[in-house]
């Protein structure tokens, strides 16, 4: 459709090929845009029979649908094939690094969850071609009748330029899929961490990283420190909380988890290195899943970068699309239903490309969110592994402060990045309520016109 470079993932095709159709198809969207507002031909608005109303909804779709496709087609030009491929470059390391922590973490055989993620994906955009089909075919059936084989001219400027923006943020949302996908899966490896914690416990002499360290240096000379009665009786209460977690989780616990309590560390926790044997548990993948996840927030910002500002224009046609259509629906067509063919046609057109729209909107908004509380659940699942104190995490402070730094990273991160509209609103749930808020606004306005007169006017009302 002439917003995509044609082979976005081969560095060595042609520009000029790769660039025609994006050049090519908005001069032939131009060409039809200003042949009709010239000529006064090939439009609905230019018929005999379509009157003030029918008219005016006519050209306000029109001229809505020029000013969402050049803004889109516009910015389009700023993308290159240069994101396209650090893109998949990108997401080509993320995914290696990711395979080699399934396999520390030896979780390759559980994939029944990400196999139904697959098919509801594949669901939605199912769904999606099935409503833009529908769409299409009641537009180009009209417009057949209407002006026979020269439909091709009017279609440019009525469907089309909601077509191109719908497939455009087809688009951003297989990308923020990508990047939900990835999150998901380090959120799988770090609870595979969590898990295995809950059978690991810490050392019954140490309490705390930061201080209790400190307690047993200084009454290290033979002295005894302060507040050592305090630490006799912690310790006494660990020891009965152990006590009891270990008898119910022995109840608790099959056949085969007797053999994770046997593993041995793989860390060195001399030097902070991992060791070379092949007997690698889960928590030798953190420093990589720490990792992954600034890279993966990182490709986030270069991804709303592309596509957050054309997600603006997008917004603005479905809401105007669709406050204007619930106002023909309830203040023209639910009085004069059935007495003008073309007023009938632009109410069920701009009734359902503003349904189509508000799909593709929400799917936008709930991938976007998906991939946010995904980000967020990494941190709070490093948090849990914090608050449990395993032992690998105790018997050095090496983790302890990377995990730690990790928290306190990510709370700058959430604070410093969402998925946005070139920061005019944020592409969550609440962008939805602020939307509904003030399409009531102006409801409340539109439907307090009295439309009698000029139905009357236009022979549609006795």
């Amino acid at each position: 459709i002439g917003l995509i470079p044609l082979n976005r993932q081969k560095t060595t095709s042609p520009y000029v090929i790769d660039y025609a159709m994006m050049v090519i198809v908005p001069l032939a969207y131009l060409f039809c845009y200003f042949y009709i507002n010239f000529t006064h031909n090939f439009s609905l608005c230019y018929l005999d029979d379509c009157k003030s109303v029918c008219s005016l909804s006519t050209n306000l779709f029109m001229h809505l649908g020029a000013f969402l496709y050049m803004t889109t087609a516009l910015m389009s030009l700023y993308r290159r094939k240069d994101f396209f491929m650090q893109f998949d470059d990108r997401m080509l390391d993320i995914d290696k690094v990711i395979e080699k922590c399934h396999l520390v973490a030896e979780t390759d055989k559980e994939k029944k969850y990400a196999v139904k993620h697959n098919v509801a994906y594949h669901f939605t955009w199912l769904f999606l071609f099935i409503v833009f089909t529908f769409a299409l075919y009641m537009d180009i059936r009209a417009l057949y009748d209407a002006f026979g084989n020269y439909a091709f001219i009017p279609f440019m400027v009525s469907s089309f330029p909601f077509l191109a923006g719908s497939i455009i943020q087809g688009e951003f949302i297989y990308h923020v899929w990508l990047i939900s996908e990835r999150f998901e899966q380090i959120n799988k490896l770090f609870e595979k961490i969590n898990q295995e914690a809950r059978h690991k416990h810490a050392p019954l002499t140490v309490f705390d990283i930061e201080s209790e360290g400190k307690k047993e240096r200084s009454s290290s000379n033979g002295k005894p420190a302060f507040g050592s009665n305090l630490n006799e009786q912690k310790l006494a209460e660990e020891k009965k909380r152990q006590k009891e977690q270990n008898l119910k989780q022995e109840e608790e616990e099959d056949s085969g988890s007797s053999e994770d309590e046997d593993e041995e560390d793989d860390f060195d926790y001399d030097n902070g290195t991992l060791a070379e044997n092949t007997g690698n548990t889960s928590e030798a993948n953190l420093p990589d899943l720490f990792t992954l996840h600034d890279k993966i927030l990182s490709l986030s910002v270069i991804t709303n970068r592309e596509f957050g500002a054309q997600c603006v224009p997008y917004m603005a046609a479905c809401f105007v699309v669709s406050i204007f259509g619930i106002f023909l629906e309830t203040k023209v067509n639910f009085i004069v239903s059935g007495k003008s063919q073309l007023l009938d046609y632009m109410t069920y057109l701009y009734v359902i490309w503003s349904f189509t729209t508000m799909v593709v909107a929400y799917i936008v908004l709930r991938l976007c969110c998906n991939a946010n509380n995904h980000s967020k659940q990494s941190a709070m699942i490093v948090h849990e592994i914090m608050q449990k104190k395993p032992a690998f995490m105790l018997s050095n402070d090496l983790f302890y402060n990377k995990m730690k730094s990790f928290t306190l990273q990510f709370l700058h991160w959430e604070s410093y990045f969402q998925f946005n509209g070139i920061g005019l609103f944020a592409l969550d749930y609440t962008f939805i309520f602020s939307t509904v808020s003030a399409a009531t606004s102006y409801l409340i306005v539109l439907l307090q016109f009295d439309m009698s007169a000029i139905l009357r006017n236009d022979g549609l009302l006795s």
